[in-house]
């Protein structure tokens, strides 16, 4: 296997719902926009149906987000999951991502999986993805 790079991600919260305390912990909707750049360029668009989980080191967010990147060609799907951890600066985010798209060249997206690590904080997100080849 080897991880080959294809974008970075910028973003920033927009607008946070809060649902509350649930049997699987603190509910809150994150709405998230910003840009994508590498090997594919466009405007970002996600929401993070994250849960907050309070745990030895801290507050653990299990994210799962659902996402568009707008590109110049078309739009790609995804499906991004995984968990934000406390760090000493932020957040530290490892994820799985699914991609869906109907864009020609885009296509091989669709049975590749799509790996992510980064930061959040007060500055918003940070990712760098890679694919899984």
């Amino acid at each position: 296997m080897e991880l080959e790079p294809f974008y970075e991600l910028e973003a920033n919260i927009v607008r946070t719902e809060e649902i509350g305390e649930t049997p699987y912990g603190r509910r809150s909707n994150f709405h998230m926009k910003g840009t994508v750049k590498g090997k594919i360029n466009g405007t970002y668009e996600g929401i993070d149906y994250g849960t907050i989980v309070k745990t030895e080191v801290g507050d653990v967010v299990h994210v799962y987000v659902r996402e568009t990147i707008t590109t110049d060609k078309g739009i790609i799907s995804g499906i991004r999951q995984g968990y934000a951890v406390p760090s000493k600066d932020g957040l530290a985010i490892r994820l799985f991502i699914f991609f869906h798209t109907q864009i020609p060249e885009y296509r091989f997206l669709n049975w590749t999986l799509g790996v992510a690590e980064g930061k959040a904080g007060p500055e918003g997100l940070r990712l760098k993805v890679s694919l899984l080849r």
